[in-house]
């Protein structure tokens, strides 16, 4: 296997927030002539609840069946998701119990995990019919899909960072503790920051060093992290270096600048990282047209919010060789780490 994409968006003519159950073996096999184990992510349109059922118990039929050995299951990013982000407008809703249900449900047929914002709500809040977030965390976790942190609210950084520490205390609490427990979105991104974390348009180049030196001048193990990066970046650094949560990064050079690239490998090191690529192959996201501009290779929704890249694992492996990490650093970043995190089963403590 070259890599393990675990987390993306759409492959050869294939939008994955888009799939009919009939699409499967072609997906399989765009992903086997590149050498790639993938885990497709999907923006879940309410309306496409039903469908995408369907697609996930072919995909569990198939799996059976030894037919689709290069897909790994499926992840979902959202619908329970900070208002900010990129994301398509139709991806982000509030489900019912009984949709939240049906998502659980579908975990051993091959769902693996889900994109959740954890700071949307306390445990103890009602989402419905009297189901809390705990409920519906254990009612996720019971089933096998984990969740994965991400798309936090802006309004409040130390409440958010506050309640991403109270989810991992209470499912490091209930099931066996494991860095694999909890995954994340990747990092920074759609996240309340201190700092600039990318520099996308000549404009914001031309403050590039300025800004860059500020965050990279202090050492990131001397230096109070909260205050530097902002309380949910340093929540999620401390809880990564104490093995509550398994850390994901962009290297495509523009969802996150590769010298911070760089200061976030060195502070974490290569075996507590997955590299995220983000990308899709396709204009459309979840039905939604998507563009790119003069500046960047980003795909864009229509007001110019970043939706994902375009930039996959070669140029994703080309950027981490140039900052001097070698292929050793490339496989366990794009391979063993996903692997592992995706194979990982949740046990009761």
């Amino acid at each position: 296997m070259k890599a393990f994409l675990y987390h993306f968006h759409g492959i050869d003519e294939f939008d994955f927030s888009s799939l009919e159950p009939g699409d499967l073996l072609r997906v399989q096999k765009a992903a086997a002539s590149r050498g790639y184990g993938i885990l497709p992510t999907v923006y879940l349109r309410r309306e496409n609840l039903p469908r995408l059922v369907a697609v996930i118990r072919e995909y569990h039929a198939l799996r059976q069946a030894d037919a689709v050995p290069n897909i790994a299951g499926f992840a979902i990013e959202g619908p329970l998701l900070g208002p900010q982000g990129g994301i398509p407008r139709a991806g982000r809703w509030y489900p019912s119990a009984e949709e939240w249900a049906t998502l659980a449900s579908i975990g051993p047929l091959g769902l693996r995990y889900i994109v959740m914002a954890p700071d949307a709500m306390a445990l103890e809040d009602h989402i419905d019919d009297g189901l809390t977030l705990a409920d519906l965390l254990v009612s996720f976790y019971e089933q096998g899909v984990r969740i994965a942190v991400g798309h936090f609210h802006r309004d409040a950084p130390q409440r958010s960072a506050d309640r991403l520490r109270a989810v991992l205390d209470f499912l490091h609490g209930r099931y066996v503790s494991s860095p694999y427990l909890v995954l994340t979105d990747h990092l920074y991104n759609d996240t309340p920051r201190n700092f600039q974390h990318a520099w996308r348009t000549p404009a914001e180049r031309a403050r590039r060093d300025e800004e860059l030196k500020r965050v990279l001048s202090p050492d990131w193990r001397e230096a109070d992290l909260c205050e530097l990066l902002g309380p949910v970046p340093a929540a999620m650094l401390a809880a990564a270096q104490e093995s509550l949560l398994y850390p994901c990064i962009n290297f495509d050079g523009h969802h996150v600048d590769l010298e911070i690239c760089r200061r976030t490998v060195d502070y974490l090191g290569t075996d507590r990282l997955i590299a995220l690529t983000d990308h899709t192959e396709v204009s459309t996201m979840a039905q939604e047209q998507l563009s790119r501009s003069e500046h960047n290779p980003l795909w864009l929704r229509d007001d110019g919010a970043v939706a994902a890249g375009s930039s996959g694992y070669e140029q994703q492996r080309r950027n981490i060789l140039s900052l001097g990490l070698g292929e050793a650093a490339v496989r366990r970043m794009f391979v063993t780490n996903p692997l592992a995190a995706i194979s990982y089963q949740v046990r009761a403590a």
